[in-house]
Formats: C-alpha cells, structure tokens, sequence
C-alpha cells in the first residue's frame, strides 16, 4: 500500500517537472499578448492626439486665412482719405508784373509803376498803376519785379522783388529826354542789330499823343506839345534773339528828371 502511494507520488512530480515549461510558455505568451494590446492602444492614443492636434491648427490657420481675408485695409475704410480725395486745396494764384521806381523820398518810400496791372476807377483809365512801397531797398529807376497772389480775392498779397536777371535785356536801350521847348525826345538802340520791328505810343491822362512804327535797330523821334503833366511812354519790340519785348518810361507831374531809361521786359 505504501508503495503504491509512492507510486503515484513519483509519477505527479515526474508530471509536475513536465508541464512546468509549458505553463511557462502560456503564461508568457498571454503576457507577451497584453503587452502588445497596452503597444496598440498607446499607439492609437498618440496617433489620436496627434490627428487631434493637426486638424486644430488646420482649423487655426483656416481661420486666420478668414480672417485676414474678411478684414478690410485701413486705408480704404478711412473716410479722411476719401474726403481728401475729393476736395481739391486750390493752389495760390499768382500774377508777374514787371515795373520801375520812379520815385523815392527821404523816408525810403518808393513809388513804382507798374503799367501793366492799370485799372479803370470811375470810369477813368489809369495811366500807369502806382505801387507805394515803405522801407524801400531800390534805388530810383531801378527795375523791379511785382508778384499778386490771389489777385482776385480780398486776401491778396503783393511782393516786390529785384527783376531777375534773365528778363534784363541789356543789348536794347530806351532814352527819353523831356527838353526846354515842351517837346519829348524818344531815342532807341539796339547793339545787337536784331530788332524787326518797334511800336511806339505817348500817352498822358487825357489822351494819346504820338503812335508810331519803326523798322530799325536805332532811331530817335519826337513829340510836340508835351505839357508838364504826368504822361507815358511804352514801347513793344518784336526782336529775332529774344521775341516780343516791351518797355516803359513814366514821367509823373512834377517830376524834374529830364532824362530816363526805359526798362525792358518780356
């Protein structure tokens, strides 16, 4: 009896030492199995969040794209812009005269005649038109450039400059001589020999004294019955150099100069 329990002892270790390798390896592979399944769902984790974090910053960007594309450039919503760019800032006007002090006091007061800005007061056509300058710097029959800005407005503003040096014509020369006998002698030259025609008038406040053409670069002419009073030569010149130029001379009432220079201008 004891030998058969001893038996049976025997044959269960024997067994026991058998199957000890395979549990082993059941158990292992079920291990082995429940680590890839924890491999797979790590896997399937990261690729979740990553595909998760992809289509959010696509969405980001997609938005963005928006709106930067919805938003409008700020010059094209400012209405100061637009307002600017249909109102037109009208530029100051401006007239250039050309004239000549005729006139110059103790005080540095000057006179200036400026032929070509004459106007018509009750109904009377100025001879020449006055300027009145104070603090003058010019001399007396020194030409002058006269600038009007605005001249059609209550704010204009008149500026007296020295003439510049490119409307100095210094080949022409115009003398005018009042003499003893009431008469006025007008004298013209031209060095350059290139002068094709010159129109000459005398005028005083009442009316037109001498007209006449010339057709040379050098002539001397007079006019009768000049009296005392305040009168105007002007002289316009057609040259082959410098095209149509014209000249000046005002003697005022009063006035004791006997001889005076014209001064030309285009």
């Amino acid at each position: 009896m004891i030998l058969k329990i001893a038996i049976v002892g025997v044959i269960l270790v024997i067994g026991g030492i058998m199957l000890y390798p395979e549990i082993g390896k059941l158990s292992s592979t079920h291990t082995s199995g429940l680590d890839a399944v924890a491999q797979d769902l790590g896997d399937l984790k990261d690729t979740t969040v990553q595909r998760v974090n992809y289509e959010f910053d696509k969405t980001v960007d997609s938005v963005g794209d928006k709106i930067e594309q919805i938003a409008p450039d700020p010059d094209e919503i400012n209405p100061i812009k637009k307002i600017q760019e249909k109102i037109t800032v009208p530029q100051p006007q401006k007239e250039v005269y050309y004239g000549e002090v005729y006139e110059k006091d103790d005080e540095n007061n000057c006179k200036i005649s400026v032929p070509k800005m004459v106007k018509t007061v009750n109904g009377v056509k100025e001879l020449t038109h006055t300027i009145t300058l104070p603090d003058c710097q010019y001399e007396k029959r020194q030409s002058v450039q006269v600038t009007v800005t605005n001249p059609q407005t209550n704010t204009q503003t008149i500026s007296v400059d020295p003439t510049p040096q490119t409307q100095i014509f210094e080949t022409l020369q115009l003398t005018t001589m009042r003499n003893d006998d009431n008469t006025v002698s007008i004298h013209y030259e031209d060095t350059s020999g290139k002068t094709l025609k010159v129109t000459v008038t005398l005028r005083n406040s009442e009316k037109e004294l001498f007209s006449g053409e010339f057709f040379a670069s050098q002539f001397d002419t007079s006019v009768n019955d000049v009296s005392t009073s305040p009168h105007i030569v002007e002289m316009i010149v057609e040259h082959a150099d410098y095209g149509t130029v014209s000249s000046s001379v005002f003697n005022p009432q009063g006035s004791d100069d006997a001889t005076i220079y014209g001064v030309f201008t285009q």
